[in-house]
């Protein structure tokens, strides 16, 4: 069996010792590079509830929707044209130097549940899927959803101008029928679209077709054409009237489906029930705790599913998407008010405290891998997580904080100045193993990352209140039209040629272990090696002073799964053992 191998290298931090490393570790790329710097400063009158990241997967422009409360304007230009009431949503066309070429003024409720607003690679432009009840519902002012009397549910499609803005209507109910609404969510590509829908009433499909709800709540998968008619349903899900959609992840395996369930769920292809984890460990109680269910579906068919036990509330807060896929691993930025984190066979990791942020890795499987807290010094903080993927095989995480943090052993901390400070760290993630690459202090209230790729880098600027930052990275920013305002900032990088590390190579034998005693050997110098349970408990302990082979004596511990921390020099490594 292969090692489980967790790599942190924090020998960056002795090394960066040019400033404008620190204040932002972006390095311009020269003129003739695809990558461009620009600021775009975004006010508002009132308040500004959500903002998307990156939508567009073209080189040539980035799209992103701003919701908002009242008035909103870009560089001192306000954007508000539509005079109706409702959740204001400002969609905007920008280039590669930061121009804003296009722009489609829209009313669309907030995606509460999952991000929704989603890039249609079929016309370069972004769908929305719309519910709506009893109302005639106003998108813009030359278009509306007559849905009086009765549920309508469909697709808001924006074409890559933002100029034709038209809704297909997917499903309807019955007279006075109103459908659950909120949570349904679509991933489209070039030859249709899958589409989540939640299901309460009886609903008439824009094939001709018709569902019935056998449950309070049935969870459907539509497949969707290139005209987005339906072509197919299948149930995944009943029996789950506590939930909430966590969104939909398409791999090469299939499609998965993510929710959060309060008691049990039922899936009728797979004749299979998943029970929360807390009521497998005190049958019977009566306890407070969400549980995250993956389906797996395969060409239109439920293939399996696997429930993630998370006592106490648990809550993904990526920044893009709530999971990640990449090199047969699923990650999972995760919110955990509890300690212990189970995987599909009820298998244990815990944090170290409670209340923390972590990462965990589950294969596909949903065997966990890892989980790795990130431990605030501060105790009402917590640091905030960002996840990116620049390449098919590289993930890049992201820690933020305004407070000193520990990460796998590793210390951070602000470079406090005389103005209030933030830190962020970048990482790069590959399976299961986490390299540190650079951190950045800004002088601000956030900092926070909203896309990465090979050469470039975006993020989200806030100020403290009566706070002023007139330049960053060299650039002046943009001012402000109205009083409250934030920047986004996209910046050239050459990070992904630079700080190139080379992890250990440890060598972990017999592993499953056979006769009682591991071998370990490493071509770094060992410090200190720690065996901990399943538990998180520390079982042995054994200081080495720098030496490069030993041996471990298992056969007073009980048979099971153990984790083998290494402490080097310049790196932590875990390594997961059978025994």
């Amino acid at each position: 069996m292969k090692n489980q191998l967790l790599y942190v290298n924090n020998s960056c931090n002795r090394r960066i010792g040019n400033f404008l490393l620190v204040l932002l570790a972006i390095i311009c790329l020269p003129a003739k590079s695809q990558c461009e710097e620009y600021n775009l400063c975004v006010s508002y009158n009132k308040q500004l509830i959500q903002r998307t990241p990156n939508l567009s997967q073209n080189k040539s422009y980035a799209l992103h929707g701003i919701w908002y409360s009242d008035s909103i304007a870009v560089n001192q230009t306000i954007l508000t044209e539509t005079n109706l009431s409702g959740n204001k949503c400002v969609i905007v066309k920008i280039d590669t130097k930061g121009k804003i070429i296009a722009q489609a003024d829209l009313i669309l409720p907030l995606p509460y549940s999952t991000p929704n607003l989603r890039f249609d690679p079929k016309t370069g432009g972004l769908v929305y899927v719309l519910s709506v009840y009893n109302k005639i519902y106003k998108i813009n002012n030359n278009l509306s959803v007559n849905a009086t009397n009765k549920s309508i549910v469909g697709i808001v499609r924006i074409d890559s101008n933002l100029s034709n803005i038209d809704f297909v209507k997917i499903a309807e109910t019955k007279t006075n029928k109103q459908l659950w609404e909120g949570e349904n969510d679509i991933h489209c590509d070039d030859n249709g679209a899958n589409m989540m829908i939640l299901v309460n009433q009886t609903i008439q499909l824009n094939n001709g077709d018709s569902i019935t709800p056998k449950s309070s709540l049935d969870i459907y998968s539509l497949h969707l054409d290139r005209k987005l008619t339906v072509e197919n349903n299948n149930l995944l899900a009943q029996n789950c009237s506590e939930i909430a959609t966590l969104g939909m992840v398409n791999t090469p395996n299939g499609f998965y489906y993510f929710f959060k369930f309060y008691n049990s769920i039922t899936i009728p292809k797979l004749n299979k029930t998943h029970l929360n984890a807390l009521r497998k460990t005190i049958p019977g109680a009566g306890l407070d705790g969400y549980d995250i269910l993956a389906i797996k579906e395969v060409n239109g068919q439920v293939h399996s599913s696997y429930a993630i036990g998370c006592p106490s509330t648990v809550s993904a807060i990526g920044i893009k998407s709530k999971f990640y896929f990449a090199n047969e691993r699923f990650y999972f930025p995760l919110n955990n008010a509890g300690k212990n984190l189970y995987d599909d066979q009820m298998h244990v990791m815990s944090c170290t405290e409670q209340r923390k942020n972590a990462l965990a890795i589950f294969d596909t499987l949903f065997t966990l891998k890892n989980l790795r807290a990130f431990e605030d010094q501060t105790k009402y903080t917590n640091v905030r997580m960002g996840f990116f993927q620049t390449s098919e095989n590289e993930l890049i995480l992201t820690g933020s904080s305004d407070s000193s943090f520990e990460f796998n052993g590793v210390k951070y901390k602000p470079k406090f100045s005389s103005n209030p400070t933030f830190l962020n760290v970048i990482y790069t993630v590959n399976r299961d193993s986490i390299t540190y690459r650079w951190s950045q202090t800004t002088e601000n209230h956030k900092c926070l990352f909203t896309d990465f790729t090979t050469n470039s880098t975006s993020f989200n600027l806030f100020t403290y209140p009566n706070k002023t930052i007139a330049i960053i990275n060299g650039m002046a920013l943009e001012k402000p039209y109205y009083p409250q305002h934030s920047w986004m900032v996209k910046t050239c990088t050459t990070y992904a040629n630079t700080n190139k590390f080379t992890a250990p190579q440890i060598k972990c034998y017999p592993n499953p272990i056979t006769t009682g005693y591991l071998k370990i050997e490493s071509n770094q110098p060992i410090q200190l090696i720690n065996v901990l349970n399943m538990n998180g408990q520390i079982v042995i302990q054994k200081p080495c002073l720098l030496i490069n082979k030993t041996t471990l004596d298992f056969s007073n511990l009980k048979r099971g799964i153990y984790f083998i921390k290494i402490d080097g020099v310049n790196s932590t490594n875990f390594i997961k053992i059978l025994y």
